[in-house]
């Protein structure tokens, strides 16, 4: 026969076993504290103290359902404590149960609660009631229409009046979006996915967002909960399908677009995505194909018309004349509905000060960016200029800070259609306009179309012809484009430069180390650039070369996740090369991708779309690249560098010269241990000496354009002279 322990020995233990609980919950060992609180559950199962500890601990974890039950616990064990009633209520509006809370709130009155704190909760659930439908559709119809400074009073006034109303919030982010400010809208939007989780459009919108402010993993996991609830909405798989391609994992965003378009077999957007998500896995036959069937539903689609464009210029087999005739294809697809430009009012005087202006998406952390910003910082102050900025992404980070303290003006123009940014340049009195993206994503290449500005220049962003009749000017290095070689394959007038634009190298860039070969015993070859560029061809020159040099290995970087490898790896079988023999890395942060080039002798290049900026990392890091210089545009980028480099013996004319001059190279390792050592020297920095003269170069060029303008002549081909170097300090 048992006994139950004496009452008071009962009470003995539950203080003990509570404050210990309150020890471990001050201490952050939360799951010891919820072992001791159900202890004291197992001897006395309505102990308040112990129901309204373990509702706060649970609420603490964030699982408010599971509170909400020991905090009615708690009150109904002892409804004489105050802070029962007013944490209770609390808990009950965060979790946006009003009704129960409003009841609750009165049956404390009745009792003869009183504290300034139900007075707060009182108002709260005053304005936690809903609109009207008729307010809110009068508020939607606003934002349909596109009158957006009504549709943004009436969502202030909606949030101010229903602050845990979830539809004042979604208009006041879809506003906000309107207009570009992606801070306002991610903020709105997050609001209105917290008042109604539920949401799927709500969520499917902030999933965007996340994705643009490029926090993808919160994207990814908000875009997923929008499927959830949303299983037919399109547009959510395509942003998932868009998070997981800029994470890398392409075969799941090829899953999520592929979903996307059983929903919607003609979305636009999603069939962009699938034919985009084919490209970066180099099958660019296929998207090839999807971009044409898209254009041929969708013929003034402009970007996937700038998409398809480059794609063809990775394309193998290509000719120069062919990628050109695409070029002028799109040309007249723009031009087709635009009128003809009203006259300019700008004042003829060929020596005044210019406004320059200048369209891109990519003035934020992205390769343009490295090559813009000393021009803008040695453009910056001078007399002859007054710059503007036109900047086409809604991201804003610490290189866009830093771009617009070299800029007299920045204007956000995300959301501004054609016929809104042409105004808007027009009225900002532009004498000449650049175009920084060529077809690249975030181009306003149809507005170029319209002529915007008396002067129209593409420079940087891509690396061939818009096809765009009225972009007068490209601006280009001379060894990139000699003179009289490639000016047929441009619809604008080249200018050449007299010296390249300067590579910024990332600052905490590692130091260069020596030849690896020279301690490996073997060579190792590299290759950094992305999938699409490595084709069949490629790969096929590649194995050759490892057939030349029995001993080399290859490393190639910036895999994607998943079966990413596949198709490569199963062409490099088909040439014999043995999986022992190759070492592949994911994508990585900058430090780590530049770390990797410590481990490579030699960089192989892609073709026909040689390396850009790939191959300029590769050179900072003493690693030189060996390229196939082809007939195209883009086959020209390594080539530019190497020969500026005094490295032309690295320019390959065809594959099979490719593997004999690599083969060379190989053979002289004491060489090629000269050339990392000494190739840091070739770069001209932004803060040399040697960059006055480019932005005197440029500037001078910028003046002879507008001298021929003021005199009503047509644009022509020039070079411009080299400046005078200063004098020497003796």
């Amino acid at each position: 026969m048992t006994t139950s322990p004496p009452t008071d020995e009962i009470r003995q233990i539950v203080d003990q076993a509570m404050q210990a609980a309150r020890h471990e919950t001050a201490a952050g060992n939360l799951d010891q504290a919820l072992a001791l609180y159900r202890a004291v559950f197992e001897l006395q199962p309505g102990h308040a103290g112990a129901h309204h500890a373990l509702a706060a601990l649970t609420r603490q974890t964030g699982d408010l359902a599971a509170a909400i039950p020991h905090y009615a616990a708690a009150l109904e064990g002892d409804p004489a404590t105050a802070a029962h009633w007013l944490d209770y209520l609390a808990a009950l509006v965060e979790a946006r149960q009003f009704s129960a809370a409003a009841e609750l709130l009165a049956l404390g009155r009745s009792n003869g609660l009183q504290d300034p704190a139900l007075d707060d909760i009182e108002r709260l659930l005053a304005g936690a009631s809903a609109p009207d439908a008729a307010e809110i559709d009068a508020a939607a119809t606003l934002f349909a229409q596109g009158r957006l400074d009504e549709a943004e009073a009436a969502a202030r006034s909606l949030v101010e009046r229903f602050p845990q109303h979830p539809f004042g919030w979604k208009l006041m982010g879809g506003v906000a979006h309107r207009r570009g400010a992606a801070e306002q809208a991610l903020h709105g939007m997050a609001m209105a996915a917290r008042f109604d989780p539920d949401d799927g459009e709500a969520l499917s919108n902030l999933g965007l967002l996340l994705m643009r402010a490029n926090r993808l993993d919160e994207a990814e996991i908000t875009l997923r909960r929008a499927i959830d609830q949303q299983p037919d909405n399109a547009d959510a798989h395509n942003h998932l399908a868009i998070t997981l391609a800029e994470l890398g994992r392409l075969l799941e965003a090829q899953a999520s677009v592929c979903a996307a378009l059983a929903i919607a077999p003609h979305h636009e957007r999603s069939s962009i995505t699938y034919a985009l998500v084919l490209q970066t896995q180099s099958r660019l036959t296929e998207a090839v194909a999807a971009y044409r069937a898209l254009l041929e539903r969708s013929p003034d689609n402009t970007d996937a018309h700038s998409n398809l464009l480059f794609c063809l210029s990775e394309v193998s087999g290509i000719t120069p004349e062919e990628l050109f005739a695409e070029h002028l294809h799109y040309g007249r697809q723009v031009a087709r509905n635009v009128a003809p430009p009203a006259p300019f009012d700008n004042t003829p005087d060929p020596e005044r000060r210019l406004r320059v202006g200048f369209v891109s998406g990519d003035l934020r952390n992205h390769a343009v960016a490295t090559f813009i910003e000393p021009v803008f910082e040695h453009f910056a102050g001078r007399p002859g200029v007054e710059l503007y900025a036109y900047y086409t992404h809604t991201l804003n980070d610490a290189t866009s800070e830093r771009l617009r303290g070299h800029l007299d003006h920045w204007r956000g123009v995300s959301m501004l259609d054609d016929a809104g940014l042409e105004q808007l340049v027009r009225a900002d009195g532009i004498d000449i306009l650049f175009d920084l993206s060529g077809h690249t994503s975030f181009n306003r290449l149809p507005a170029f179309a319209r002529r915007m500005a008396p002067l129209q220049v593409s420079w940087m962003g891509y690396p061939g012809t818009t096809g765009v009749s009225a972009m007068d000017y490209v601006l280009a290095d001379r060894k990139f484009l000699p003179h009289g070689r490639f000016d047929h394959l441009f619809t604008e007038k080249l200018v050449q430069l007299p010296l390249s634009v300067p590579f910024v190298p990332h600052a905490h860039a590692p130091d260069v180390v020596p030849l690896p070969a020279l301690e490996n015993g073997h060579i190792t070859f590299g290759s950094f650039n992305r999938l699409s560029k490595i084709n069949r061809q490629v790969v096929g020159a590649w194995a050759a070369l490892l057939r030349a040099v029995p001993d080399a290995r290859l490393l190639v970087a910036g895999m994607p996740a998943g079966d990413g490898r596949g198709q490569l790896l199963s062409w490099l079988e088909e040439e014999g090369i043995a999986p022992q023999r190759l070492d592949f890395h994911g994508r990585a942060g900058m430090v780590e991708y530049l770390t990797l080039h410590n481990q490579v002798d030699l960089a192989l290049d892609t073709f026909p779309y040689s390396g850009g900026t790939t191959t300029m990392h590769a050179g900072w890091m003493g690693v030189p690249t060996l390229t196939l210089a082809g007939g195209t545009v883009p086959g020209r980028q390594s080539a530019s560098f190497l020969e500026h480099s005094g490295l032309a013996h690295f320019i390959a004319s065809d594959a099979g010269d490719f593997v004999g001059r690599g083969t060379a190279i190989c053979a002289d390792l004491q060489a090629l241990a000269a050339i990392r050592a000494g190739l840091r020297g070739y770069f001209m920095l932004p803060q040399s000496d040697t960059m006055v003269r480019v932005a005197d170069g440029v500037e001078h060029a910028l003046r002879l354009m507008w001298r021929r303008w003021c005199q009503g002549l047509p644009p022509e081909s020039f070079e411009t002279p080299l400046p005078p170097a200063p004098p020497s300090q003796s």
